[in-house]
């Protein structure tokens, strides 16, 4: 038998490595803050007080996730493309919520986002 191939995620982390061990980092820091965030914010903020059992539902909670998303994004390009500082948080808290924001996204359309 050949020699075993490696998974693409064995193959990652050894042709790079300091990328693998980042990327490990950052999403244990996204899961925490999302964590510490879910618990103070809840899931109605997501589901607007539905259950999101039905398309409708879904396609509402999806909406508010684009239009938060939205946001985000905005803020990234209007300080990128002016070239301002950020005066109230960090653009990496931008990147942390876009990326949580994602996720959550998913969530909902996987019909994940309840206890």
């Amino acid at each position: 038998m050949a020699e075993k191939e490696l998974s693409v995620i064995e193959q990652l982390e050894k042709e790079y490595p300091t990328i693998a061990q980042g990327y490990k980092q950052i999403i244990k820091e996204q899961y925490t803050l999302f964590a510490k965030k879910h618990l103070d914010y809840g899931m109605a903020n997501i589901s607007a007080g539905t259950l999101l059992s039905t398309d409708n539902e879904k396609n509402f909670a999806m909406t508010g996730l684009w239009y938060r998303l939205s946001d985000k994004v905005s803020r990234w390009k209007h300080l990128t493309i002016n070239k301002k500082r950020a005066q109230n948080e960090a653009l990496s808290d931008t990147f942390q919520d876009i990326t949580n924001y994602g996720i959550i996204a998913q969530l909902v359309e996987r019909g994940l986002w309840k206890k």
